[in-house]
């Protein structure tokens, strides 16, 4: 299938006979995610979902997911269908003032038939240990986006649900695996055997009745859970105490933790480290327990070497950067230029300041390049379906050969174009708004190439 016989973008008055040839032809792309790949089913699907939200077909694709038989979608997809409907939306997050750490996310709407009241959810990083959640490898590497991504939602299902139209919760929180931007990575996970829908879904409140992970704390989380509690005058005898009153189960030591309860007792020893101590709990100085009765006696006590951003990773990392469009100057001066516009996505995607691709360790740069892999590959998507509107576009005027196609776009453009790999994504929106703006009628689009030559010719004149 090639973009001069795929169909344009359908519309809501396409018949579905228009519809199911346009999910047929779309599923052929590669570029597509998995679940939808040589599926036109499951295209034509999410196509009549979005018809039903009203957003594009792409959009749907990209941002709706179907979880056992469920619809869900992005947070930002969610916060989109808030604001449409006339709600006002925030999203913020609080952080220590002294320490700068992570506090909470808190979303807040205000609903356009009732503005004196605030609809407001908070979630902080207990909560969502207490519901079980934090053991995830994205909560572990993205918690800031993922707090902020259950607020919005917990928000909006209580005070618009009739806006969110049957997809009030992320993938994420219907089990599946997800990226930062809650992208799906597995599609079929089920809630874990013998929880309740609530309880899977993170919206109720944990019961503290033993832990909810099974996998184990990191020798690095009980390391400093030790450095943390000897700062703060806990013994061997002490020790088990608090740590059975922070998880809410009997533990004696550290490496009875899970990971996620790991999480939950070092943010309370930070919080703890900015109130004054409690005499009561903690002993005298000479009391004091080596950070080994904590740990396991066969292991030292050794932090770990960071490991800095790898060559290849700067190669691909930068190439990245380029192909989204981050980094596009060329000429005299683009090396300074692409150097502030890459060191500024940088800092504002790892949050502190980045003045050196060198300074990324090798953790946080793996953590930009999959960001970065997901935003081209969505960026191709969406190219590879505006060729295809392209396409139909032609073929609604009776431009068929391809040479006549290009032989048009050139002269609208002003200059040759051998392949449509060469058209940027200006000359696509170009191209886009001069063939809708011809209607289908021939003769409007012959007008339209014409006055574009006439007015290149008069500012040549001009200048």
């Amino acid at each position: 299938m090639t973009t001069e016989t795929l169909p344009a973008v359908i519309h809501r008055e396409d018949s579905l006979v228009e519809r199911q040839e346009y999910a047929k032809a779309l599923a052929v792309s590669d570029l597509l995610p998995a679940q939808y790949r040589n599926k036109p089913g499951n295209v034509l699907y999410a196509v009549e979902f979005g018809r039903s939200l009203g957003i594009s077909p792409m959009a749907a694709i990209l941002g709706v997911h179907i979880i056992e038989g469920r619809a869900c979608a992005s947070s930002g997809l969610i916060s989109a269908l808030v604001r449409d409907a006339g709600h006002r939306l925030r999203i913020w997050v609080e952080r220590n003032p002294q320490t700068g750490a992570l506090e909470k996310a808190v979303a807040t709407i205000v609903r356009a038939d009732d503005p004196d009241f605030v609809f407001t959810s908070e979630w902080t990083w207990a909560r969502a240990v207490a519901a079980g959640v934090t053991a995830k490898k994205v909560w572990q590497n993205y918690p800031e986006a993922m707090l902020k991504a259950r607020a919005i939602t917990e928000a909006a299902r209580e005070a618009c649900e009739e806006a969110l139209r049957g997809v009030g919760y992320t993938p994420e929180e219907l089990g599946a695996e997800v990226n930062e931007d809650g992208s799906i990575i597995i599609t079929d996970a089920k809630p874990p055997h013998g929880q309740a829908l609530g309880d899977a879904l993170g919206v109720n409140p944990g019961r503290g009745d033993g832990p909810q992970e099974t996998g184990k704390a990191t020798r690095k989380q009980r390391n400093e859970i030790s450095a943390a509690m000897v700062a703060q005058g806990y013994t061997k005898e002490t020790a088990p105490a608090y740590l059975t009153k922070a998880v809410g189960r009997t533990v004696q030591k550290t490496e009875d933790l899970t990971g996620a309860e790991a999480a939950q007792v070092m943010h309370a020893l930070n919080l703890a480290a900015q109130t004054p101590a409690d005499p009561v709990t903690q002993a005298a100085p000479e009391d004091d327990i080596d950070e080994a009765e904590l740990v396991d006696d066969e292991e030292e006590h050794e932090s770990e070497p960071i490991v800095m951003i790898s060559k290849s990773q700067q190669a691909e990392m930068h190439a990245l950067l380029k192909d989204c469009g981050v980094t596009t100057a060329v000429g005299k001066g683009s090396t300074a230029a692409n150097d502030e516009k890459r060191f500024a996505y940088l800092s504002h995607f790892l949050n502190r300041p980045i003045t050196s691709s060198s300074d990324l360790t090798n953790e946080e740069a793996t953590r930009v390049i999959t960001a970065l892999r997901v935003l081209r590959a969505e960026i191709e998507a969406e190219r590879s379906l505006q060729l295809s509107q392209i396409g139909g576009l032609f073929q609604g005027l009776g431009v068929e050969t391809k040479e006549d196609r290009l032989r048009d776009t050139s002269a609208l453009l002003g200059r040759t174009i051998s392949t449509p790999d060469e058209l940027t994504s200006a000359d696509i929106a170009t191209l886009l708004e001069s063939l809708n703006a011809a209607g289908g009628v021939i003769d409007v689009w012959t007008t339209i190439i014409t006055q574009a030559e006439a007015a290149r010719t008069e500012a040549n004149g001009q200048s």
